[in-house]
């Protein structure tokens, strides 16, 4: 993971190379051997990471590592900060600028000078302790040009997805959206663990043309473990597309009383079919259920959820779909769907022990659909290294999400990771814009330039790396462009887990902090806006 950050660090140090030259003659040969020697340690990372089990002394090693990275930024970040605020001086203060950029340039010299310290110091306690092995980084040079290339091969022709072992499921709650002989609001309930893939049966449905004839208007939401009546309200509101810009800026400013009688004079006199997904708590549903009316029209309600409690317990009519694991049969269908797609022949010996490992995943789509994302990239001859790897970190006999996550991620290049870390800034469950993604990816510095292809492009391959591995879903396409995607709240935890080991993204809960947060590099805030900032949180690297 820290090999990510650090290469990162690295490319930007070159970058100021390049752009601030004439600024930092002074430091520019010690900025030439902190880039050199963060460039020799990216390789120690990788082999201290690509061991099954890593020790403590390898972990508080890296952690140093991390630490100089981040702090190697800082430096070249404050310095750039105050030649652009000395640019935009006017008048008299213009006057001091000279020697404003000379008692500047003297600070990053000293800096730079410290820092080439530290990270000697590192390479020192590397060789005294034998940490990593003797293996020289890879490559080298600027080849996003290459990565970008092989990307684009790498992606499959665009096709609608299917959802494999799922059909009986599709037909009997079809029928019952459907049935017209429920007359008023009918309630259906899908529940079963995370990873059965609830979401996707109900977006299977809720996209059906026959759903689309029936139904005056439809709507989507998600709920969550932590909500906001309000915010749940407003998105049903948006999705129904009944309402215009201007009205919607207007309604942004009600209280949650009268969002719910706007939303019930919308749907009065309508067959209409709202989703909401993934609830949690049967107080999250009696919350939403007075702003949809129980008329005569055959409306329709589906609820997921992974409680059989919360399914069961909505009152009214409802039926109550409990999701099962898959087959072995469909299992395999699903993984050979993903995993064989751009192969033309299949020796038995790679069946088998893409067999072996299916088998182990007990029938979870969500972790034969990681592994065969995870094993779609590896060549043939690679795939008993993956078996290996995954028979050595068996739970309970099985293969489990985080375990194939974790070989994936590590198989990713440096701009992969960091675009998957970054997704850890969204709420749980949320429809992520893809263009305003690529906007903050490329506003993060994340995406190097490349000869042939605009950055926001190259962003876009990378995201659509991470759709293909099946770590982000694809949730709306038009014409053959992914739109939006969303990322499975399992997938979601670790990477806040990963985010928070790495300071990269804090996510407040409203809990003491587990990490501090004077060193992370992101805080993110999605609900008690008012607690956080009555904390006064004070983060000098934000």
């Amino acid at each position: 993971m820290v090999d990510a950050i650090t290469e990162f660090v690295v490319g930007k140090i070159g970058n100021y190379l390049i752009e601030e030259a004439s600024m930092l003659i002074g430091v520019k040969d010690d900025l030439e051997e902190l880039k050199t020697e963060l460039t020799c340690i990216q390789g120690y990372l990788k082999d201290v990471e690509a061991r099954e089990r890593e020790d403590e002394v390898s972990k508080r090693w890296t952690k140093l590592v991390l630490d100089i990275a981040y702090d190697v930024e800082d430096v070249l970040d404050t310095y750039h900060m105050k030649l652009e605020e000395r640019s935009q001086r006017r008048g008299v203060k213009r006057w001091t600028n000279k020697i404003g950029r000379k008692i500047d340039a003297y600070n990053i010299i000293d800096d730079i000078r410290i820092l080439k310290r530290r990270i000697l110091d590192i390479t020192r306690k590397r060789e005294t302790y034998g940490i990593g092995g003797l293996k020289e980084p890879q490559g080298g040079g600027n080849i996003s040009s290459l990565r970008v290339r092989q990307l684009r091969r790498a992606r499959s022709v665009d096709q609608e997805e299917f959802v494999v072992g799922l059909e009986d499921d599709a037909k009997i709650l079809l029928a019952k959206l459907l049935d017209v002989r429920e007359y008023n609001r009918f309630i259906i309930s899908i529940f079963g663990m995370g990873g059965l893939g609830k979401t996707a049966l109900a977006r299977k449905l809720y996209n059906s043309g026959d759903v689309k004839r029936r139904f005056d208007c439809r709507a989507w939401t998600y709920v969550s473990q932590e909500y906001k009546t309000g915010d749940i309200l407003m998105r049903i509101i948006r999705s129904l597309g009944m309402t215009s810009g201007e009205e919607l800026e207007k309604i942004r400013m009600f209280a949650e009383e009268e969002l719910e009688v706007y939303l019930h004079g919308l749907l009065e006199g309508k067959k209409y079919l709202v989703v909401v997904d993934d609830i949690w708590e049967r107080e999250a549903w009696e919350s939403l259920k007075r702003a949809l009316p129980c008329n005569h029209e055959g409306s329709k309600v589906i609820i997921t959820t992974r409680i059989r409690a919360v399914a069961e317990g909505v009152d009214g009519r409802f039926y109550a779909h409990k999701l099962r694991f898959l087959t072995f049969e469909e299992s395999w269908q699903l993984f050979e769907q993903k995993a064989f797609g751009n192969m033309e022949w299949i020796d038995e010996d790679l069946l088998k022990t893409g067999k072996e490992m299916v088998q182990k995943c007990r029938g979870l789509p969500l972790c034969i659909v990681v592994l065969a994302g995870l094993l779609s990239r590896k060549r043939p001859s690679e795939w008993n290294d993956v078996c290996n790897s995954l028979w050595r970190r068996l739970k309970d006999d099985s293969i489990h999400v985080s375990t194939v996550f974790d070989l994936s991620f590590k198989d990713m290049r440096h701009e992969s990771k960091l675009c998957f870390l970054y997704l850890s800034i969204f709420p749980e469950d949320h429809e992520i814009d893809i263009e305003k993604l690529i906007w903050l990816l490329v506003a993060e510095g994340f995406i190097k330039e490349d000869e042939e292809m605009k950055m926001e492009d190259v962003a876009r391959y990378y995201i659509e790396e991470l759709i293909d591995r099946s770590l982000l879903e694809a949730v709306r396409r038009e014409r053959g462009k992914v739109m939006s995607c969303r990322i499975h709240d399992l997938l979601r935890d670790v990477a806040i887990k990963k985010s928070e080991e790495l300071n990269f993204v804090n996510v407040y809960n409203g809990h003491v902090a587990q990490h501090s947060s004077t060193t992370c590099r992101r805080e993110v805030v999605h609900h008690q806006i008012n607690r956080y900032l009555s904390e006064k949180h004070w983060n000098k690297r934000m």
